[in-house]
């Protein structure tokens, strides 16, 4: 049997536009699991020099969220909005990307769709603060690992799980969050960058599927 090509999301706890597509990425999952095999990579949007206070970005996402609400239909919660009031909250795309890569190892079984929209629901629908790791415990729990793992977070142990995923999102091209990839034998290249709609990217991989391109 051939091996189906991929459909590779990448996504960042932080990213609004992830949340916004994230819906499309599960319907498109669900529509061609036949066709593609489908999984989700936590890349890094805050690291470096782009670690710090969210009071650094409260302004700029302020005035993003309207306009990602409109453009994807996305509701963004009363208790994230609640976060802007604390600027001194640290975003670390580090933390995310741990406890992503604790889930995948302890179960590599794991929907990797579904554990990056868990992980952006704790952000911006339950509006936990996920630079800490007690964010993580029911999440954890919920995917059946032991309460141990938020120890994991604490002593950063879990980093070269992290670092993993953010060598793996730099390899295939992704720049931007949200970056869907297409991978087939080895050979990754970006679908979009960016928003978009079901319908686009439907068409999308529906041409990939009929015509795929020549490596």
């Amino acid at each position: 049997m051939q091996t189906k090509a991929e459909i590779i999301y990448v996504f960042d706890g932080y990213c609004g536009w992830c949340w916004g597509i994230a819906d499309v990425v599960s319907r498109l999952a669900r529509d061609f699991s036949d066709r593609f095999a489908f999984s989700a990579v936590s890349g890094g949007l805050m690291l470096g020099p782009r670690i710090g206070p969210l009071g650094d970005f409260a302004e700029y996402i302020k005035r993003a969220l309207p306009r990602v609400e409109q453009m994807t239909g996305a509701i963004f919660s009363e208790a994230h909005r609640k976060l802007l009031d604390h600027p001194e909250i640290l975003q670390d795309s580090t933390l995310p990307a741990m406890a992503f890569a604790l889930v995948v190892a302890a179960k590599p079984e794991t929907d990797t769709i579904q554990l990056g929209h868990e992980i952006l629901k704790l952000n911006f629908d339950e509006g936990k603060v996920l630079s800490n790791p007690e964010s993580y415990a029911a999440l954890f729990a919920n995917f059946g690992l032991p309460a141990s793992a938020v120890e994991e977070l604490k002593n950063r142990s879990a980093l070269p799980g992290a670092e993993q995923q953010f060598e793996r999102a730099r390899e295939m091209g992704a720049e931007s969050f949200p970056t869907i990839v297409y991978g087939r034998e080895g050979q990754f290249f970006p679908l979009c960058q960016g928003y978009q709609n079901y319908e686009n990217l439907s068409h999308a991989l529906t041409v990939l599927y009929n015509e795929p391109p020549p490596l």
